[in-house]
């Protein structure tokens, strides 16, 4: 397995590395590995997500999590490899980073134009839908009905604002997957901005 990146990493660690020993990781990674060599996917290694770890990270291990309980209670595991990996895909980084920098300003565009929004602008609100559009400009061919309402329902119940409900197995576990890897009771006074509800200065 060799991947060159076009972009360094915000994270300490390589979730690649962590995952490349267990018994699942090749048969995942022939699935999802022509979107992570992407230069577009790859700049998502750039953009905080979660508790300072990146997005390129986040989406990694939910799409690897999602695919391992797939096989285990017989579900396509194909469907939430490719839904875990893209169901963040949004277009414009939600926090700042430094790093951003080097990237086209349509990426920060929120922190450079500060546009106020309402609340189904929100991030946690809106940004499965721009993920879904995203998915469909720069990887529609590895996409079907499942993986799109994977993709747009992922943030349920709030998806219910946007008149998103999960519809199939595969989506249940991305949102469930989703939710696991991004919950932190340690920090329960930033629950609302892990919900993206928060705005972000």
């Amino acid at each position: 397995m060799k991947l060159k990146y076009k972009y360094p990493c915000i994270d300490e660690i390589n979730i690649l590395d962590i995952y490349k020993n267990d018994k699942y990781f090749y048969d995942w990674y022939k699935i999802v590995r022509k979107i992570l060599k992407t230069k577009e996917f790859q700049k998502r290694r750039l953009f905080i997500h979660h508790e300072n770890e990146s997005l390129w990270t986040h989406s990694i291990k939910v799409s690897f999590l999602s695919y391992k309980f797939a096989l285990k209670y017989n579900i396509n595991a194909y469907n939430c490899a490719i839904a875990g990996l893209l169901h963040d895909f949004y277009t414009k980084a939600w926090q700042y980073s430094k790093e951003l920098e080097c990237l086209d300003e349509k990426y920060r565009e929120k922190f450079i134009k500060k546009e106020k929004c309402n609340f189904k602008q929100l991030h946690g609100i809106h940004h499965p839908i721009d993920a879904l559009d995203n998915s469909k400009k720069y990887y529609n061919k590895f996409l079907n009905k499942k993986i799109e309402d994977a993709i747009i329902s992922h943030m349920f119940p709030l998806s219910i604002f946007n008149g998103n409900f999960p519809k199939y197995k595969e989506s249940l576990v991305v949102t469930m997957i989703d939710k696991y890897v991004s919950f932190n009771l340690s920090n329960i006074k930033e629950f609302t901005k892990y919900l993206g509800l928060k705005k972000i200065q």
